[in-house]
């Protein structure tokens, strides 16, 4: 299924074959959207009750009756979930093939008016048979054709189906401003963050985080989070964090990371050996250079000095021994 086709053919049928409610484009356009990023335009996809009630901002009973609704207008399928066991089930049924085909016949047994290929509006159900009118003989009348030229000067024959003319001249649907800030979101936060896995969860928790405010640090700004960005990406590399370690960018979000303090001291080098830092030895005071120790050469020499003085202390007392005597 083609996404943007989808979303044309959508268009017109709430411009000409449906009355569509907030309500009801919000619950389809987030299925549409969620479809989309996660490749399951033409599968079966699950989604949890609370997922949708945090991204199209309706109560749980505006939920379901919105939900009853696009089922009933073959906008969508859906396969009742279990409790606890199993999320519901949808699928986005294609619009631009069947478009006039299915979503009119649904128009037409609610008795909804819509343009017909004169250009005017009827009312199924209520319509009264025209009467023939007499007419008579067709005269020769020269025509012209509609022409356009377009940008390389080639002339081409204008599409003269009323029905056409009608559909382009029909105001264009405003655009949606979830639109942008899913644009925004894609280019300025998931593309500097340093983890980009499960996108979708990703543009849930910002959707959270920057628009319903159902986040534990309450509602922030785009600002805000890719600056908080910016220094958990210091704080990695700082760090030397790579890989698995790094939060993915929901949990992130979840956890208001925009608010954190981030340690920015680099980690203490470790030594090869053991992982450990290298032992510092004290080293005593009788081995450093102003104290050094003896050796038994100075020993000797000690005593050998002291030897003399008492022998010298010795020969002086004799003398002065015999002097007396």
């Amino acid at each position: 299924m083609d996404y943007f086709k989808q979303r044309r053919a959508y268009r017109n049928f709430k411009l000409y074959e449906a009355s569509i409610s907030n309500g009801q484009n919000n619950l389809y356009r987030e299925l549409l959207d969620y479809a989309n990023d996660e490749y399951k335009l033409d599968d079966l996809f699950s989604m949890k009750n609370s997922a949708l009630l945090s991204l199209t901002g309706l109560s749980e009973a505006g939920m379901k009756k919105a939900r009853n609704e696009l089922v009933q207008m073959k906008l969508i399928k859906y396969v009742k979930g279990k409790k606890n066991t199993q999320a519901p089930q949808y699928q986005i049924i294609q619009l631009y093939k069947l478009n006039q085909g299915m979503a009119t016949s649904w128009a037409t047994s609610k008795g909804e008016k819509y343009p017909n290929k004169n250009g005017n509006s009827s009312s199924t159900g209520s319509d009264k048979v025209a009467q023939p009118v007499p007419q008579g003989e067709a005269q020769p009348e020269a025509h012209k054709d509609l022409t356009s030229t377009l940008p390389d000067g080639t002339v081409t024959k204008k599409n003269n189906d009323p029905f056409a003319k009608l559909l382009a001249e029909s105001p264009q649907e405003p655009e949606d401003p979830r639109d942008k800030r899913r644009q925004e979101f894609t280019e300025q936060v998931w593309g500097i963050y340093p983890r980009q896995e499960k996108f979708g969860e990703a543009w849930e928790a910002y959707y959270r985080a920057t628009i319903t405010g159902n986040n534990p640090a309450g509602k922030t700004t785009k600002e805000a989070i890719i600056a908080g960005i910016e220094k958990y990406k210091r704080h990695l590399e700082v760090k030397g964090t790579q890989g698995q370690f790094i939060q993915q960018l929901a949990n992130w979000l979840d956890n208001a990371g925009w608010l954190s303090n981030y340690d920015m001291t680099p980690p203490k080098q470790k030594s090869v050996q053991g992982g450990r830092a290298p032992r510092k030895e004290l080293v005593p005071g009788w081995l450093k250079d102003d104290d050094a120790p003896k050796t038994e050469e100075n020993d000797a020499s000690v005593d050998r000095k002291a030897l003399a003085d008492r022998l010298a202390g010795l020969d002086a007392k004799r003398t002065e021994n015999q002097s007396e005597g």
